[in-house]
This record gives structure tokens, sequence and C-alpha cells, in this order.
């Protein structure tokens, strides 16, 4: 049975195309149980076999790689192989399969020393409070509570969220002093949260349920992590059926 304590994070990698994860990221992580997917997407006439049975070999020795760098930092490492038609259907896959808490967006790291954790709504807040506990109980992290409101009105409310997030970090073993609230008002929520994360070196973000703008213009997470150039790591929201695994990939562990 899975440690409740546990923090599981999924790292996607597509190896053969030179993505790396930066040092500062793999320290990071150290304290939770890292999923590394190392992935290569195929074309749709390539057999997941035909791919294997090529690249494979070259594919190991990169993962391996990675296995060495996290393990060297602390952090628990699993692994995944895969060769795929739909990249993004295969993370989802992992993702559900190896019961991850997050996924890693990567982005260049240069330094990371200021965390921001945006909190929306009083949803799925235990996780994202796990998640954010588990990069932040390092020394030399700063976490920023974040939240928009609506109006005036609603700012008591969003002050409320943050203290109440606030203390249950500190239960979980992050320093007080390290933790910080900022509750501003602004109607263009996700505008107000690129331009508070210009100031940070990561994000940690709730998933949200897919909507029509976000099949048509993308994800907040995606357009959060494309507009600050930093990493997110998007903290699943709980299931509400399952996912279809019925994607044409071969994978191993």
């Amino acid at each position: 049975m899975r440690n409740p304590d546990d923090v599981r994070v999924l790292v996607p990698v597509a190896v053969l195309e030179g993505q790396v994860i930066p040092d500062q990221l793999t320290r990071l992580l150290s304290e939770t149980t890292v999923v590394l997917l190392a992935y290569h997407e195929i074309p749709e006439q390539t057999a997941p076999e035909q791919a294997r049975e090529q690249f494979e070999p070259k594919v190991r020795d990169e993962l391996d790689e990675l296995v060495s760098a996290f393990e060297a930092a602390g952090a628990t490492v699993e692994t995944r192989l895969v060769f795929t038609h739909d990249a993004d259907q295969t993370t989802e896959r992992i993702a559900t399969e190896a019961d991850c808490d997050a996924v890693l967006l990567s982005n260049p790291a240069p330094t990371i020393d200021r965390v921001i954790v945006p909190i929306k709504e009083d949803i799925n807040l235990e996780t994202i409070t796990k998640v954010a506990a588990a990069v932040g109980r390092r020394e030399d992290i700063d976490l920023t509570l974040f939240h928009a409101a609506e109006d005036d009105d609603a700012v008591a409310e969003g002050e409320r969220l943050l203290d109440e997030v606030a203390h249950e970090l500190a239960l979980l073993g992050v320093c007080s002093k390290h933790i910080s609230r900022v509750v501003v008002v602004a109607q263009n929520q996700l505008q107000a949260l690129i331009e508070a994360a210009d100031d940070h070196d990561v994000v940690v973000m709730g998933e949200e349920k897919p909507t029509l703008r976000g099949r048509l213009f993308g994800e907040t997470s995606d357009r959060v992590a494309e507009q600050t150039v930093a990493p997110v790591l998007v903290v699943r929201r709980p299931l509400d059926s399952e996912v279809d695994d019925a994607d044409e990939d071969a994978d191993s562990g």
C-alpha cells in the first residue's frame, strides 16, 4: 500500500531530442518519488516494437544517466520507457498508472530560490499542499502562496484560503518564515498569475478540468509554462473517470 506522505512526480523526458533536466530541478525533487518517463514519439506508420528494436539501447543509456542524477540528489526513482504515437496521451496514461500526484512541465531553471503556489479555490488543496511541502522543505526555498480574487469582496476568502494552506505547510515541515502570502484583485486571473510568476523560479499549480477554451488556446498550466518560461509542477486533479489506456505504445519499467 502506498505511503500517504509519499509525493510522486512524473517527469517526462524526450530523451532522443536532447531534452535535459536541469540540476536545480533534480535537487528540487529530491524528497519525492520521481517517475521518469523516457519517451520517443514515432510516426504513425512506425510500429512501437520496430522503434524499440532500433532505439532502445541509446534510450536506456540516457535513462540510466537521469536515474543516477536523481538518485544522487536523494530521490527515489522509477522508470518507464515508451515509444509512442501520441506523447500527451501516453503522459496522461502513465501518470494515472503510476499514481502520480504531479507532472513536471520542464523549462530551463538557472536558479531555484522562489516557488509560487497559486491557490484558486478550495479544490484539491490537500494534494497541492503536499506537493508544495515536498519542494518547500528545503532551507534555500521560499514559498509564495498566491490568490487572485475577482473583486474586493472576495479578498477575505482568498486570505482565508492562503492561511489554511500556510498552516498545513507548517505542519508538513515547511518553515513558516519561508512562507509568504499574496492576494491581489484581478479580473484576468491568469494574467495576474503570470505577472506574479515572473519573480519566481518554479510554479506549483493545480490541474484544471478540461474546457473548450483549454482545447482551443491550450491548458492553463501549458500557457503558464510558455509565458513564464519557468518549470511548472502540475498537481493532478482527482480523476472523474478511468483514462482510456488503449493508445498504441509499448513500455517497460
